[in-house]
C-alpha cells in the first residue's frame, strides 16, 4: 500500500532511502539542507552534490522545507549525521512538534555518537521528542550499492508495532529488513563500527597484511560487546547485521569513508586536511572524539576496557604514529580471550 513518507536529509545515505521507498511505490518528501539540491532532484531527477550519476523515481518529492516534506507521514527517517543532529533538531524544532502525534514512528538513521555533551543520539532524540516511537535503522549498507539495485540487507529496532511498520515499508527484493527489540545495541553497534574502520584503513595503507586486519576485527567485536553490556544492550545483537555485519563491511572497502579517513591519516595527511577534503560526514572521528571524553564528562569510574578506540583517538585527534599505535597494543600485557 503506498504511503506518504518523509525522508530528512539528502546526503547519499537519505537519497538512497529515498530512492529505495519511492521504487516502492511510495510517496517521499525529501529534505534537503539546501534550496540547490531540492531544484536539482526536482528538475534533473539526481542529487547534484552526493549522487549526480543517479537517476532519482519521480516519486521523490525534494524540499528545503522540512513541514513540507514532513506532511502528511506517519514515518520519518532521520539521516542527518551526528556532527548536526542538535542544532538542526533545534532550530526545527516546532517543525517536529507539529508532526509528532499518537502513532507517529521516528526512523534513526545516523551512527554516531553526540559530542559537547557526549550523549547517544537516541537517549536524545527520545527526550527531545517523547512522543514518537523511536526505531533506529543499521546494518552492513553501502547507499551507492543499494541505490544502483544490488541487494541488501539490515534491521530495525524499537517498539514492536513501530518496526513492523518500518520493515513493511522498506521491504523489497532488493532490501531484506529483519526487526529486533534491541535499540541500544544496535546503536552502540552502528557508532563503535566507524571508530575501527578508520583502524582498518590505516592498516590497510600501512599494507599490515590480512592477519592484522582480522585481528583487529575480532578483538574490535569484544570491545563492543563490553560497550553494548555497559549501557544495557543485548550482546547477542553482536552476532547480527548490525554487529559483525555492518563492521565487516565498513573494515574491508574504500567505499567506507571511515576506512578513507584511516587511509589518508595513515598517508600522512592530518586531520584538518582530511576534513577539508571530504565531502561527506565520516562519523567515527567524532565517535573516537566522544568515547574518550565519556568517562570524563559523565564522572565515571566504571568505563570498560577499550584498547582499540582509545587508540584511534590518539591517531586521529593528537597525531599519534600508527607504528607507534600497533606496537602500543601489541606490547599490551598478556591475558586470557
Amino acid at each position: 500500500m503506498s504511503q506518504k513518507v518523509a525522508v530528512v536529509d539528502a546526503g547519499t545515505w537519505g537519497t538512497a532511502l529515498a530512492s529505495l521507498l519511492a521504487r516502492g511505490g511510495h510517496e517521499v518528501g525529501l529534505h534537503c539542507y539546501s534550496a540547490e539540491i531540492a531544484a536539482g532532484i526536482q528538475l534533473n531527477r539526481r542529487n547534484p552534490q552526493f549522487l549526480p550519476d543517479v537517476e532519482l523515481p519521480s516519486g521523490i518529492h525534494a524540499t528545503a522545507h522540512l513541514p513540507e516534506a514532513l506532511a502528511g507521514s506517519q514515518i520519518a527517517y532521520l539521516v542527518v549525521p551526528t556532527r548536526y543532529l542538535r542544532s538542526f533538531m533545534t532550530h526545527q524544532i516546532d517543525a517536529w512538534r507539529a508532526w509528532t502525534e499518537q502513532g507517529t514512528v521516528l526512523c534513526n538513521c545516523t551512527k554516531g555518537l553526540l559530542l559537547d555533551p557526549t550523549e547517544r543520539t537516541d537517549e536524545w532524540l527520545a527526550r527531545v521528542l517523547p512522543e514518537v516511537a523511536l526505531c533506529h535503522l543499521a546494518g552492513p549498507n553501502f547507499a551507492k550499492e543499494l541505490v544502483r539495485g544490488k541487494p541488501a540487507a539490515a534491521v530495525v529496532a524499537g517498539p514492536a508495532w513501530a518496526a513492523g511498520q518500518v520493515q513493511a515499508q522498506l521491504m523489497s527484493d532488493i532490501f531484506r529488513l529483519y526487526t529486533g527489540t534491541d535499540l541500544v545495541g544496535i546503536e552502540v553497534a552502528g557508532f563503535y563500527k566507524n571508530v575501527i574502520a578508520i583502524a582498518a584503513g590505516a592498516l590497510t595503507e600501512l599494507e599490515m597484511g590480512n592477519n592484522a586486519r582480522a585481528s583487529l576485527v575480532t578483538r574490535a567485536l569484544a570491545e563492543m560487546g563490553r560497550l553494548v553490556d555497559y549501557f544495557g544492550g543485548d550482546p547477542a545483537t553482536l552476532s547480527g547485521l548490525a554487529g559483525v555485519g555492518d563492521l565487516m563491511l565498513t573494515c574491508s572497502s574504500e567505499m567506507s569513508r571511515n576506512f578513507q579517513v584511516g587511509m589518508r591519516l595513515a598517508r600522512g595527511q592530518s586531520l584538518a586536511q582530511v576534513l577539508e577534503e571530504m565531502t561527506e560526514v565520516a562519523e567515527g572521528i567524532q565517535a573516537s572524539q566522544a568515547l574518550h571524553n565519556w568517562p570524563a564528562d559523565h564522572k565515571l569510574g566504571d568505563w570498560p576496557e577499550l584498547p582499540l578506540a582509545e587508540e584511534v583517538f590518539r591517531f586521529v585527534h593528537e597525531g599519534a604514529d600508527p607504528h607507534e599505535v600497533i606496537l602500543r597494543l601489541m606490547r599490551r600485557p598478556p591475558k586470557a580471550e
